[in-house]
């Protein structure tokens, strides 16, 4: 089962290889935006991503250890959709900004993400794909 800081420290390291460099990487139960990295590019180009897991990280929680069933999923996903707007409904003069989501590569996240997906497209919203191997594999309407 791969927790949010699973996916958030593999997608880091993924983002690393791309060129980028790490400007945030929150740890779960942080608020915030849970990884900002940069580019140098002209203009610099910000990435910020939402990141969720396939299960609690608190071990006191029911869910721990346990997977999320579907309508958790979706809330997920929905937060995560509300998220990357909310950036991009930000000001952020000089900088060129992208923003991703960042899930655990399940047939159960990959529906609920597919029924959005024309929309995700459009507001060029890139999906980063955690196996549970650990590689990272990165659905992107613009070049990573």
């Amino acid at each position: 089962m791969l927790l949010e800081s699973d996916v958030v420290n593999a997608v880091c390291t993924k983002l690393r290889t791309q060129g980028y460099y790490i400007r945030q990487k929150l740890r779960t139960g942080e608020q915030g935006d849970d990884i900002i990295a940069a580019k140098q590019l002209t203009p610099i180009r910000e990435v910020y991503i939402e990141a969720k897991g396939e299960t609690s990280s608190r071990k006191g929680s029911g869910r721990y250890g346990k997977p999320f069933n579907s309508a958790q999923i979706r809330v997920h996903v929905a937060e995560s959709f509300y998220k990357a707007a909310e950036v991009l409904s930000r000001s952020h003069k000089g900088v060129e900004v992208r923003v991703g989501i960042a899930l655990p590569d399940t047939k159960t996240h990959r529906a609920v993400v597919e029924r959005i997906a024309p929309v995700l497209d459009r507001l060029t919203v890139a999906i980063f794909w955690m196996q549970e191997s650990g590689e990272v594999q990165i659905v992107s309407p613009w070049e990573v």
